[in-house]
């Protein structure tokens, strides 16, 4: 997503996702979230690894965090492993992964459009949302 575009809504997404503009709302990715150094995420993450440059406020729950060292993270993070280099800032608190709570927020979804079943521009992109 280039750093010109902003995004308010929940998105799902088959494979990786990179971030330079600004997204208000969840994210769920069956690979990576990149988020670059003008990026800006305000909600809730999961995905496999994750990298923070930009600016990250809300939950995430991955295989692994790292904040670069222009990045700043605010908020709770479910990861198995963390990395911060220097000059990164973590604001928040980190618990252990609990794959059970990736379930439970998953079995919340209802899907609204599946990529599957209609013919879209981009198939690997589809709206979500919790119930």
């Amino acid at each position: 997503m280039a750093n010109d575009c902003e995004v308010t809504g929940n998105i799902k997404v088959v494979g990786d996702v990179l971030i330079a503009g600004k997204i208000n709302g969840e994210i769920r990715a069956t690979g990576n979230v990149t988020v670059e150094s003008t990026g800006v995420v305000t909600g809730g993450v999961i995905c496999v690894e994750a990298s923070v440059s930009g600016l990250m406020t809300g939950n995430i729950t991955c295989d692994k965090l790292s904040i670069t060292n222009t990045g700043t993270f605010d908020g709770e993070v479910y990861s198995k492993r963390m990395e911060i280099l220097d000059n990164g800032q973590f604001i928040g608190y980190r618990k252990a992964y609990d794959e059970s709570a990736e379930h439970q927020l998953i079995s919340n979804e209802k899907v609204i459009s599946d990529s599957s079943e209609e013919k879209t521009d981009n198939p690997q992109l589809s709206a979500a949302v919790t119930a």
